[in-house]
């Protein structure tokens, strides 16, 4: 934050303008911002934190949850056209994005984005070695083409995956008290996305689908992104990797 305050253009240009009264316009009339303005896309919950320490002009707020859902819209966005139309509406010039916003904090983003964690991610079942049955998270491909996973997981590179695509087959089944659950009964990893498509399309029966285990190791091919530059990344660290990282965004 502290360096997206000393590193980025001043919104308003003046840098005192921060600590400045306005004249805030009539009940029937909106804020008239200068010709200079841009805003940073971020989750909602940090909108306070981007206001008081890099002065800068969240997309989406804290308070009342402002633009919450057009957020959540731009950061699973499947491809970079929809996401840009995003945010060129909302003006944005930066993304700052936390490890948490593409992991343990993404199934918010389709909640508010109208849709539902399971067309991302799914709980499966299989047997291990005592017998039992565990429970493994696996990502379908609409996880690793959100943008906030290509962004932050894999800094807006193009990704080929290599041995990586892995096909489950699974069943659905009933446990004692009645309630669903999915089983795997196999599981293959392929060379490539394209040969495990045509594997699922030859397929006459059964629940196939390519899932990935790693939400940092992409089964299906991404696509560079074009108008997104990683600007910064923090020396703070989880889990080896930058945790927090900045991208500017080009029209």
């Amino acid at each position: 934050l502290l360096w997206l305050k000393e590193n980025t253009p001043e919104p308003f240009q003046n840098p005192n303008s921060y600590y400045e009264l306005y004249k805030a316009p009539s009940p029937e009339e909106h804020y008239k911002y200068p010709e200079s303005i841009y805003a940073v896309m971020s989750w909602w919950d940090y909108s306070h934190w981007i206001i008081r320490i890099s002065h800068r002009i969240p997309n989406s707020s804290a308070a009342g949850q402002v633009n919450a859902a057009e957020a959540a819209r731009f950061f699973i966005a499947q491809d970079e056209n929809s996401a840009n139309q995003i945010a060129d509406k909302m003006r944005s010039r930066y993304i700052i994005i936390d490890h948490a916003m593409s992991t343990t904090k993404f199934y918010a983003m389709p909640r508010w984005a109208g849709s539902n964690e399971g067309e991302f991610f799914g709980t499966y079942y299989v047997q291990t070695e005592d017998g039992e049955l565990g429970p493994v998270t696996l990502f379908y491909p609409t996880y690793y083409r959100s943008t906030v996973v290509r962004l932050y997981n894999f800094d807006g590179q193009a990704v080929e995956p290599k041995d990586t695509t892995l096909v489950i087959s699974y069943e659905e089944k009933l446990d004692q008290e009645g309630a669903s659950y999915r089983e795997i009964v196999s599981s293959s990893f392929f060379p490539s996305y394209k040969e495990a498509e045509i594997y699922i399309s030859k397929q006459e029966s059964g629940n196939y689908r390519i899932v990935g285990t790693d939400q940092f190791i992409s089964p299906v091919p991404l696509e560079k992104m074009m108008h997104y530059k990683l600007v910064y990344a923090s020396p703070q660290k989880w889990r080896d990797k930058a945790a927090i990282k900045i991208f500017e965004y080009n029209q």
